[in-house]
């Protein structure tokens, strides 16, 4: 790990360059994002606060769901994706050719609800054992955001738990956050599994209970884990290394205003995600979001590695589709932490 002075250091030296006239004219970028939630407040805050228009760079955020946003990226369709380890990793293991470029989040930010309803039917509460929480899962209906997305592995991880098959047991149905809370309340799905703030939402009405909560550190086997990261192309970095250079810089500022300006930083973020969500709820996602955020981008090799291993044990990928080198696939070039 590199420390917060060098990797800030770093950041304020890019700032600086542009205020001296090293960037003539804002270069527009295209950051995809694939949902609306707090796993996305480090981009919120960076863009808030001007850091990567300071450093010359204009970033639009167009709003890809899922694995879609990967596939744009892929696709040439914009120049940059804020997406999930575990995804890039299987698509690079089917020549779906990404590289990580920075660290975003180190810690997987899935939770997994259900229903009181379907929960008293099943006979568990939030204290029963996960094995147990897992088979109530058995012949019900479960939402992710879209369908063989890391939010659907994280479903089938906890099934399997409890030794419930995934694709023969559960029926998955993908919906969005807003939608999910609808069908939570009018009963046409049992639970689901999303990231913060949504399943905070019917726990604090009373409606549903946790069964599985990454954020809290439910499943202690899955950290480290680098779980979300900044991508680019193959190629693309190398060609243009100043505006990679600048794009990590700004999100590091952004994890460093997160950490020590907390109260700022919430109010940034409650501008992002629909303003009807309970204080209570904000906050409670904010500071649980907030302990997964690291001090700098730099990945870690062994948190990267967790999350391939993931892929294989939700069956989201093959065995034999292991990537014979998971460092091929990642740089801290841009984090301050060389080229690997």
């Amino acid at each position: 790990m590199f420390g917060r002075g060098r990797c800030l250091g770093a950041a304020l030296a890019i700032a600086g360059s542009v205020a001296s006239g090293g960037f003539a004219a804002a270069q527009e970028v295209r950051l995809g994002i694939p949902v609306v939630s707090f796993t996305v407040s480090p981009i919120y805050i960076a863009d808030e606060l001007g850091y990567w228009t300071k450093s010359g760079l204009q970033v639009k955020f167009p709003l890809i769901p899922g694995v879609g946003v990967n596939n744009a990226l892929a696709a040439g369709s914009i120049e940059f994706a804020y997406g999930s380890a575990p995804t890039m990793i299987r698509g690079n293991a089917r020549d779906q050719k990404t590289v990580a470029i920075a660290t975003a989040l180190n810690r997987v930010q899935l939770e997994l609800i259900m229903s009181k309803s379907a929960a008293a039917a099943a006979g568990i509460t939030e204290s029963s054992p996960i094995e147990k929480k897992a088979q109530a899962m058995r012949g019900r209906k479960m939402g992710v955001d879209s369908i063989n997305s890391v939010v659907h592995s994280y479903l089938r991880y906890v099934a399997r738990k409890g030794g419930v098959d995934p694709e023969r047991d559960i029926t998955v149905t993908s919906l969005q956050g807003p939608a999910g809370l609808a069908a939570i309340k009018n009963g046409s799905i049992d639970g689901f599994t999303m990231s913060l703030p949504w399943t905070l939402i019917p726990v604090h009405e009373g409606t549903a209970i946790r069964l599985v909560s990454s954020p809290r550190s439910d499943l202690p086997e899955l950290e480290p884990f680098v779980y979300t990261v900044i991508l680019a192309r193959p190629g693309y970095c190398d060609r243009d290394e100043s505006i990679c250079r600048r794009l990590v810089a700004g999100l590091t500022q952004a994890y460093g205003y997160l950490h020590d300006h907390p109260r700022e930083s919430l109010e940034i973020i409650r501008k992002r995600i629909p303003s009807t969500v309970d204080p209570q709820v904000f906050n409670e996602a904010f500071e649980l979001m907030r302990a997964s955020t690291p001090r700098t981008a730099h990945i870690d090799a062994a948190g990267f590695a967790k999350a391939q291993d993931y892929m294989v044990a939700t069956g989201m990928m093959k065995q034999e589709e292991r990537l014979p080198s998971i460092e091929a696939v990642y740089t801290n070039k841009f984090t301050g932490g060389g080229p690997r």
